[in-house]
């Protein structure tokens, strides 16, 4: 089995996971939920502050009471120090172990997030929101967060037979029904079991799949800066080595320095071995060089490019690749 997903500065992430129960995203145009830059403080006052989480409150109007879950863009504006930003579902508690985006001091940098929303409870709707300056107590940021999507739970629909699954939408494959029937029209019975989400281990010998298109503008020739790119899973063992993160050749690309003959697939259909995160440059500009690595906060939700800017300030730049994980 095959799971894709599809990331972006300022685009969708869509995850896919086959024999999962049946679930509906909805895409909407993009709303501002947060801004703390804003004198009217839309969402919650800012800035956030070193290491103190705060709730926000998702739905109630772009997204309805129910959702299970949001598709956000998230950007940290000038930061005060480097650190990282975690989003995750408003009952979570303690001090986060994930990061969402990460960057150095006085960046702008933007990631796209999917995160759970509890549907029942006090913490109902929200998210919850840490800014972590690495333990460092008293460091600012300014936060922006839009979203851009939300999901929905449904199951199978209604068997031919007689015998009558949980309402709600069209759903994937699910168990053979009394008629013998099974397929996307929703057959009768129970849907199949539950794929694994954002917060389960990639099972052993699976294979993740997802592209990257990262464009913002250059702040400075020379500017250092790290692409982040999750998994829709967690990686076991965690991708703690940047040697396991590498470009695949390209025989033409000279900003690539890494690259890794064991990554023998193409853009259009990204192969990796296992404990290997392969990726495959399609286009780029305004970028020096461009080499894999791992993910400084957490290697096991996700992996980093790390790249520096060549132009001058206000130009253009952007990065598009495709990627492929399989889990040893």
């Amino acid at each position: 089995m095959r799971v894709a997903v599809t990331l972006g500065g300022g685009g969708l992430v869509a995850v896919n996971a086959a024999s999962g129960r049946a679930s509906s995203t909805v895409a909407i145009d993009p709303v501002r939920i947060l801004d703390t830059r804003d004198p009217v403080n839309i969402g919650l006052p800012g800035p956030f502050r070193s290491a103190v989480s705060q709730k926000l409150q998702v739905t109630g109007s772009a997204v309805p009471a129910g959702a299970t879950g949001v598709l956000l863009n998230v950007t940290v504006v000038g930061p005060s120090a480097a650190g990282f930003l975690t989003v995750r579902p408003g009952d979570a508690t303690g001090a986060p172990s994930t990061s969402s985006l990460n960057f150095t001091a006085g960046d702008i940098v933007p990631n796209s997030v999917q995160v759970g929303l509890p549907t029942a409870g006090a913490n109902a709707g929200q998210i919850d929101i840490t800014y972590d300056a690495f333990g460092q107590a008293g460091p600012t940021t300014e936060v922006l967060i839009d979203v851009v999507g939300y999901m929905v739970a449904g199951a199978a629909g209604t068997g031919p037979a007689g015998a009558t699954g949980l309402t709600g939408p069209a759903g994937p494959d699910g168990e053979t029904g009394a008629a013998g029937l099974t397929g996307l029209t929703g057959p009768a019975g129970s849907a199949g079991p539950r794929g694994f989400s954002a917060w389960d281990a990639i099972p052993s010998g699976q294979t993740v799949t997802g592209s990257m298109i990262w464009d913002e503008a250059v702040i400075a020739n020379g500017e250092q800066f790290e692409i982040y790119v999750p998994f829709p899973g967690k990686a076991t063992p965690a991708i703690t080595a940047s040697s396991n993160v590498n470009f695949a050749p390209d025989g033409t690309s000279t900003i690539i320095s890494d690259d890794d003959s064991a990554c023998t697939g193409i853009v259009a259909i990204p192969t990796a071995p296992p404990g290997k995160v392969c990726i495959y440059l399609f286009n780029s500009r305004n970028v020096n060089f461009m080499v894999g690595d791992r993910n400084f906060v957490n290697g096991s939700d996700g992996f980093s490019v790390s790249a520096s800017s060549n132009a001058s300030a206000g130009q253009d730049m952007f990065v598009l690749f495709s990627w492929a994980y399989t889990a040893p």
